[in-house]
């Protein structure tokens, strides 16, 4: 095939010949489905989170402005568990923390990074579903087995001893445990969502019961009000502990609050976990959009002062989308404890084409009852903290961890954990962050300080068809002693994982701010990772952009047919047609060469065509057979070094502009008026198709009959019978036509009897 097409190219250069041969053999087995793009440098650009979703992430992550920076130390604490769930985790302010687990739940003890068992309930089946600290720092445990049970732990004689401090009979869950200034302890259960209170001294009393199934979290402000949040209809409760009084901040109507947070200006965060609506959204993480622009803090070169709104300091952005909610309504305290009514509410339809993605929700309640929502998360949102100006989001099924910062509204993919589920989340005064797993129990530490290094490896790049690579350049910040390397590396086949013998090595590294060209050998696939290594004072680097230039090898078109088709209505009117495109979207033009057969010169016909038809008036060539060659080219998107040109030719087809000859013409008297004209109709090269007769210049012509009744040789004999002619002198004129629409006529003279 090679060769065959090799002899039709008639290339004039022999070197630049066998250049092209030599390409056009190892691109024979390129895909035929390539995209189509013009040859002309092309980039690849990661700037935002979106373009690095795809990669993986050691120890490095990306928020929503596209910034991709090292990762805090994550670290599993234990080697192997031999339970599944750890639903709740105790930071305490000595630095020691405990977490509790289930089934058959026990309490342990974090200590100098030593991990003891502090506390094994007396029944085996118990589940520790919540733990917190009282003012004296003693440890309080909500234990559920065949009901729910508060207690509080304390180690005497080197023993952990367990006191008892509640248990009712309408409660079999503790979700969550609270501690006041007071010295009361405030109690979120289930499964009739009620909300006790437990006093220093006497009994138990229940302050408030909330229509929902199960109070999930609770949260204490400075000024001493609890904040209770409830499952279906997902309500945020403000909750006076002294009278009662409660009052609804929220009600989503369908979704789940399972976590609660706030900031130290008194904004409340609340997140849904509705397994409904993380089944819509189809757990599928969808980086945010990049904003158009961030918020900034308000200045000038002259400041001038304003009176932020009482309790609160102005420093959120008022631009964010006001969610519609019911409005608050308050509920009296009476002597029997308040119950406030359940909005009904569904779940909602799915939403259409081009809108938001469902998926559960974070939301912020400012101190003035504002609600706006921060973000959607299409998983459920389990565990929930605020540290250092950041939210902790700790999700289910697919165990994710995202910061995000309300003010600059950055969000941030942390880490993605084996686990499933982050059920729990728990942030140390000294800025370890603890978390709980489920599926598989394990507690992890996350520690304010960077990882020394990380390295983020992008998704297999396809440039579609093999390609010359250019620059690799990182737009980073590079803290003093920070460095930011990208290595490259390439190949034929889009499974480097499958195929990675057969992908060249790694590149030597490229460093960050620099534009150098990439080494790694021409192909199609194209894969690159980023080293970061933090500054001697801990600082990260951060790479704002990555951007790889590279350029397709240009690839010879492809021409699939020429054929030439003669007009009926004008027989020496040619029309050339051929069909052609290139593989990479070049532009191309055509020339067109013809030669005669046994002629061994092929002469120009046309030139620069950049249709795909050509129209040729064949009448003043000689007769014979002709064959057109089609030359097809890169030409006008390709240097002369880089142009490839291809060549089809047509089959032979006949050119004919000699007419037919008529020959022994002979006539004969017979009766009545009647003549016979016979004769016969002769063509060199192609069939007569019709002869016709005519008497004295009628315009009717009459069709003479063949002899072996069919008109479909170069020579052929025919005979015409005219009847009841006048009598006397008569003129016949005689028509011959070949197959080529070339026409013969002669004449005959007559005397009708």
């Amino acid at each position: 095939m090679l060769d065959g097409l090799a002899r039709q190219l008639e290339f004039p250069n022999k070197k630049l010949k066998t250049r092209r041969m030599a390409m056009l053999a190892a691109m024979v087995m390129i895909g035929a489905g390539a995209n189509a793009r013009a040859v002309h440098p092309q980039q690849w650009k990661f700037n935002s989170e979106a373009s690095y979703a795809r990669g993986h992430f050691r120890g490095t992550v990306v928020n929503n402005y596209g910034q991709l920076a090292l990762g805090r130390q994550l670290k599993p604490l234990l080697a192997h568990s031999d339970f599944r769930f750890v639903n709740t985790v105790l930071a305490a302010r000595d630095g020691t923390a405990y977490f509790g687990t289930s089934p058959r739940g026990k309490v342990y003890r974090i200590h100098h990074g030593k991990i003891t068992v502090f506390y094994v309930p007396p029944v085996t089946e118990t589940r520790v579903l919540a733990l917190a600290m009282d003012r004296r720092g003693r440890v309080l445990a909500s234990l559920a087995g065949s009901r729910g049970e508060l207690v509080r732990l304390t180690v005497a004689a080197g023993k952990v001893r367990a006191k008892p401090l509640f248990a009712a009979p309408s409660v079999r869950y503790i979700w969550a445990i609270r501690s006041l200034a007071d010295g009361a302890i405030i109690l979120a259960t289930g499964p009739h969502g009620e909300i006790w209170k437990v006093p220093p001294r006497g009994p138990a009393k229940l302050l408030l019961k909330t229509g929902a199934h199960n109070v999930m979290n609770l949260a204490v402000t400075k000024g001493g009000q609890v904040l209770a949040c409830t499952d279906d209809p997902g309500l945020v409760i403000r909750l006076n502990p002294r009278t009662g009084a409660s009052f609804v901040l929220l009600s989503t109507g369908h979704a789940e609050i399972a976590s609660l947070a706030l900031d130290p200006a008194g904004d409340i965060y609340a997140a849904t976990a509705s397994p409904d609506l993380a089944r819509l959204a189809g757990g599928v993480f969808q980086p945010q959009v990049r904003p158009n622009g961030r918020p900034a803090s308000v200045g000038s070169a002259v400041r001038v002062p304003v009176k932020p709104p009482a309790g609160k300091p102005s420093h959120k952005p008022a631009h964010r989308a006001i969610l519609a909610v019911p409005t608050p309504s308050p509920i009296t305290p009476a002597s029997a404890p308040a119950t406030l009514p359940a909005p009904a509410g569904t779940l909602p339809a799915p939403p259409a084409a081009g809108s938001a993605p469902p998926g559960n929700a974070v939301y912020e309640i400012s101190a003035n009852g504002q609600t706006v929502t921060l973000l959607h998360v299409p998983d459920m949102v389990l565990a929930m903290g605020y540290y250092h100006r950041q939210l902790m989001l700790g999700t289910g099924d697919h165990g994710r961890l995202i910061f995000y910062n309300p003010f600059t509204q950055t969000e941030s993919l942390v880490a993605r954990l084996k686990q499933s589920d982050i059920l729990s989340l728990a942030v140390s005064p000294h800025g370890r962050v603890y978390l709980g797993t489920a599926n598989q129990g394990q507690v992890y530490q996350l520690s304010r300080q960077t990882r020394p290094t990380g390295r983020y490896v992008s998704a297999v790049q396809d440039a579609h068809l093999p390609s010359d690579w250019g620059a690799a350049h990182v737009r980073a910040n590079l803290p003093h002693g920070a460095t930011v390397t990208i290595q490259t590396r390439s190949g034929n086949t889009a499974s480097v994982r499958l195929a990675r013998r057969f992908w060249s090595a790694w590149s030597a590294p490229i460093p960050a701010n620099t534009y150098r060209r990439i080494s790694s050998p021409a192909a199609r696939y194209l894969q690159f990772r980023l080293n970061l290594k933090r500054s001697p004072t801990g600082l990260s680097p951060v790479i704002r952009s990555t951007v790889i230039s590279w350029q397709q090898i240009n690839v010879p078109p492809r021409i699939t047919s020429a054929r030439v088709h003669f007009l009926a209505a004008h027989p020496h009117r040619a029309v050339l047609r051929w069909t052609a495109h290139d593989p990479d979207g070049d532009t191309l033009q055509a020339s067109l060469q013809y030669r005669q057969k046994g002629v061994p010169v092929w002469i120009h016909l046309a030139r620069h065509i950049h249709a795909h038809h050509y129209n040729w008036n064949t009448r003043q060539l000689p007769d014979g057979r002709y064959r057109v060659k089609i030359i097809v080219s890169d030409a006008p998107d390709n240097t002369p070094q880089t142009t490839y040109a291809v060549a089809r030719e047509t089959r032979w087809f006949l050119v004919e502009n000699t007419p037919p000859r008529l020959q022994h013409l002979r006539w004969k008297a017979l009766g009545r008026g009647g003549v016979l004209i016979t004769g016969i109709a002769n063509d060199t090269l192609s069939p007569i198709v019709a002869v016709d007769v005519q008497v004295d210049s009628d315009r009717r012509w009459r069709p003479a009959r063949a002899s072996d009744n069919i008109f479909d040789a170069p020579l052929e004999a025919f005979s015409a019978r005219l009847e009841k002619l006048a009598s006397g002198p008569h003129r016949i004129a005689i028509r011959a036509r070949d197959a080529k629409g070339n026409t013969a006529y002669a004449s005959v003279l007559v005397t009708a009897p």
